[in-house]
């Protein structure tokens, strides 16, 4: 488990974020202790003065290192880390600018390919009309045959133009193995948490299935599914209980909302 008592490093986060567990996992897997703050979006809590003044973008994760500097964005910390600490290299090897490259076009293609536009399909296909209680069923319907179309199309591309050995690299993982395993943990888990079956990325696919298993064979990536499920509870609660009226209507327009469905939702 995360150090609780060294105030020198801290983590602001939840355990949900697959970002923040992907910088879970390198400051884990190099042996960087750090301390645990939770910070969740479904309460507000990335939009207090306070997380606002260590993150402008009201974002998470956010990194606070020993010499009191604040990082934000997953991929900048986790390459800030491998440029500090030499540790850290082995999953992001800023001395090898040819496989430093390779590693980046593997990240980029999962954040814009992959993850991104899977959030897009969570949020439309399953927050909106379940958490939200927005109805746009039939939209959310379509939108969801639409991301299981690109899905099909983006992650074979990823398997096949990757090693699978059993990592995308090889027979060890780099900084987008981190990223691509939060990813398909939490399709998994938003697949049973909002009955949608073609929310599960990896359940089809032998290759995805012999990574992920892979992974979960890190003692570090079973240290952080054991605290993600020790907060679950109370995640579960944030996702379905207050959030959604507090966060619609303090931050989203809902003219907008109407705008883009074409009707009052």
């Amino acid at each position: 488990m995360p150090d609780q008592s060294n105030v020198e490093r801290t983590l602001y986060g939840f355990w949900l974020s697959p970002y923040m567990s992907q910088v879970a996992h390198m400051l884990s897997e190099t042996g960087l202790t750090y301390r645990y703050e939770r910070v969740s979006p479904f309460q507000g809590g990335t939009l207090t003065p306070e997380h606002m003044e260590r993150n402008p973008l009201g974002k998470i994760p956010t990194l606070r290192d020993v010499n009191g500097v604040d990082i934000s964005e997953s991929h900048a910390i986790c390459r800030y880390l491998a440029r500090i600490y030499p540790e850290a290299q082995k999953f992001y090897p800023v001395d090898d600018p040819m496989l430093c490259a390779e590693v980046d076009a593997k990240n980029d293609f999962i954040t814009f390919s992959i993850a991104g536009p899977f959030f897009n399909w969570f949020v439309v296909s399953a927050y909106f009309p379940k958490a939200w209680k927005l109805k746009i069923e039939k939209e959310g319907h379509i939108y969801n045959l639409c991301s299981v179309l690109l899905s099909k199309m983006w992650l074979p591309r990823l398997v096949n133009g990757s090693k699978m050995a059993p990592f995308l690299l090889g027979k060890e993982p780099f900084l987008p193995d981190f990223q691509l395993f939060y990813t398909l943990e939490l399709s998994q888990m938003f697949s049973e948490l909002f009955d949608i079956p073609e929310m599960h990325l990896f359940r089809d696919d032998p290759a995805l299935k012999t990574f992920y298993d892979a992974m979960c064979e890190r003692p570090s990536t079973r240290e952080i599914l054991a605290a993600k499920e020790s907060e679950l509870d109370v995640t579960k609660k944030e996702l379905f209980g207050g959030f959604g009226a507090a966060y619609l209507n303090n931050h989203i327009d809902r003219k907008i909302l109407g705008g883009i469905f074409g009707r009052e939702v």
